[in-house]
């Protein structure tokens, strides 16, 4: 079987992140290596090497044609996260005898919008949770695996204050991870607490702090995502909406616990949960979804609970890692669903 690969190289971006995680762990015969016309972040070309460049389009959301079918002919499959890049691919992919895979992602999924009816679609649609299936064309639940790391996770049963680790990223829409509620959350916590809060672009939440908080805020970042994760007990994401979230399982991977709003697909995703008792509707670009709203005094009190229950910390960490998703495990997965396409 010839794989080939639409990759990016942003190292702070999940569609890169997503892609690089693919190219390290499956046998990769060729990549399209898609350029971005104005990167929001640094760009490591090197993670693929001698892959085919190709400038992406984005006034007009395209892919020189002739240069896509030159990378395609005499691939078998081609995978890809979340789009093509250009929504015409998987047929000129189909003209030459090619499969195409795209791992979805649910809240861009708009092939049943009017404005978007036209889009072609791939040979399969993989989803990486069950979060909106029931909205999403039929395809294989694929968890995106991770890579086998070190634990590097503090250890919740030393005598001094819970580290709480929270990622914002790049900021995303309505604040995607929950950031905001977090930050406030630190305002409404009783018990001894040092958090860290990772951002991007120079952009983190603010909050005035109790003096039993310490609060270590990174607004750009960090250049090794991994060292995010070093010696912090419990990652908390009060996450609104999305079926994945890479630092959550990134964290799991380092040995941390993950804790999360109890709302889908959270429970696919982490191993400590807590209330969201609000509902809100947001505009996605998929249309209208339901979203979680952790109220901060709720989390406030959660993050004093955990405080003052350690071993439920240790025992979620080991939890973290025994339901990860890793490359060990699934690459024998991925290539046995490879085989299976039509």
């Amino acid at each position: 079987m010839r794989l080939g690969l639409i990759a990016r190289a942003e190292v702070a971006r999940g569609l890169a992140i997503q892609s690089k995680g693919f190219f390290d762990h499956m046998p990769v015969e060729r990549v399209l290596l898609v350029k971005m016309a104005h990167p929001d972040c640094e760009v490591d070309p090197s993670w693929y090497p001698g892959a085919w460049p190709i400038e992406y389009d984005d006034l007009n959301h395209t892919l020189n044609e002739n240069l896509v079918r030159q990378f395609l002919d005499g691939l078998d499959v081609v995978f890809t996260v979340e789009t093509p890049y250009d929504w015409h691919l998987p047929r000129w992919a189909r003209e030459l005898g090619v499969t195409t895979v795209i791992q979805g992602n649910p809240e861009f999924y708009r092939h049943d919008l009017p404005t978007h009816s036209w889009q072609e679609h791939p040979t399969e649609w993989w989803w990486p949770t069950s979060w909106r299936t029931q909205h999403l064309p039929a395809g294989r639940l694929m968890p995106v695996p991770m890579p086998t790391r070190p634990n590097i996770a503090g250890d919740p049963l030393e005598n001094r204050p819970l580290r709480l680790l929270h990622v914002q990223g790049k900021k995303a829409w309505l604040d995607r991870n929950g950031s905001q509620v977090f930050a406030d959350a630190l305002r409404a916590c009783h018990t001894d607490v040092e958090a860290t809060i990772y951002g991007l672009q120079g952009e983190a939440p603010t909050t005035e702090l109790r003096p039993n908080v310490k609060l270590n805020v990174y607004p750009d970042g960090v250049r090794d995502r991994w060292e995010m994760y070093a010696g912090h007990d419990v990652l908390v994401m009060p996450r609104r909406y999305g079926g994945l979230c890479l630092p959550a399982l990134e964290a799991a991977a380092c040995g941390l616990a993950v804790a999360m709003p109890d709302f889908s697909p959270n429970h696919e995703l982490a191993s400590l949960f807590f209330d969201a008792r609000g509902r809100l509707e947001f505009p996605l670009s998929c249309g209208p979804v339901l979203t979680a709203d952790t109220n901060h005094m709720d989390l406030g009190a959660f993050i004093d609970g955990l405080s003052h229950d350690r071993r439920r910390v240790a025992d979620a960490q080991v939890n973290s890692q025994l339901h990860l998703a890793t490359w060990d495990r699934w690459r024998d997965e991925y290539l046995r669903a490879f085989e299976e396409l039509p």
